[in-house]
């Protein structure tokens, strides 16, 4: 049992020893200005035995980024080439459906237009042969009117239809033309004066130059002359 105490107490002081040693070396370095906390961090390493070297490299190879030496993915490529390519032929075939669009709508109204400018022929035709058919009925009535008179005072109203109008020639000249030769000739038999039988020569001059009907295919002809195409 001694010798188990003297063994123990043996080991006590060599641990103090140690210790001692240690802090003896450490007021050493640390008066001689050498002693640097890296220093400090070796000496304590080889007192516990640690791999110094071993965990500074550990250390830097945790600090050093890992290269990316992964090659890209080729099938990655030709599905981001297959996107771009598919997203042009969408905003290709929006547009081409735009212009389609836009080529009907145009069609469309060129279409509309077309069946207006019809529409609006026809009604102006109609109109006009409504218009036309009024003043012949118009003047037809007046024409009978003037035959049942006696043939001073259808003389008189003639005149009296030139005074107010400078374009009532027309219509006199159409008068005197429907009128039965023997009417006719009885009314016209009552221009004596003078102003009168200058009256009666100008009604005569218009029936020879074929008015009312020559200034119709006088028109007509210059309506159709706007589409004869340019003399080069």
């Amino acid at each position: 049992m001694a010798l188990v105490r003297m063994a123990g107490a043996f080991f006590a002081y060599l641990c103090v020893a140690t210790v001692l040693a240690q802090v003896i070396c450490v007021a050493v370095f640390a008066n001689s200005g050498t002693f640097t906390k890296d220093r400090f961090y070796s000496l304590m390493a080889i007192v516990y035995g640690i791999d110094e070297d071993a965990i500074r490299e550990e250390v830097q190879n945790k600090d050093e980024p890992e290269e990316d030496h992964e090659e890209p993915d080729m099938q990655q490529i030709i599905d981001e080439r297959a996107q771009r390519h598919l997203a042009l032929d969408f905003r290709l075939q929006a547009l081409d459906t735009g212009i389609e669009n836009l080529r009907n709508m145009q069609s469309s109204l060129m279409e509309e237009r077309r069946r207006y400018d019809q529409l609006k022929q026809g009604f102006d035709q109609r109109l006009k042969a409504l218009e036309d058919g009024v003043l012949d009925e118009a003047i037809v009535e007046v024409q009978r009117t003037l035959e049942a008179l006696d043939p001073r005072q259808a003389k008189e109203q003639i005149l009296m239809m030139l005074q107010r109008d400078d374009e009532a020639m027309t219509d006199v000249v159409k008068i005197v033309k429907a009128m039965s030769t023997d009417k006719r000739k009885k009314i016209m038999g009552e221009f004596r004066s003078e102003d009168e039988q200058q009256k009666l020569a100008d009604i005569l001059d218009e029936i020879r130059r074929g008015v009312p009907d020559t200034e119709i295919l006088g028109d007509a002809r210059d309506q159709l002359q706007q589409f004869a195409p340019p003399s080069k």
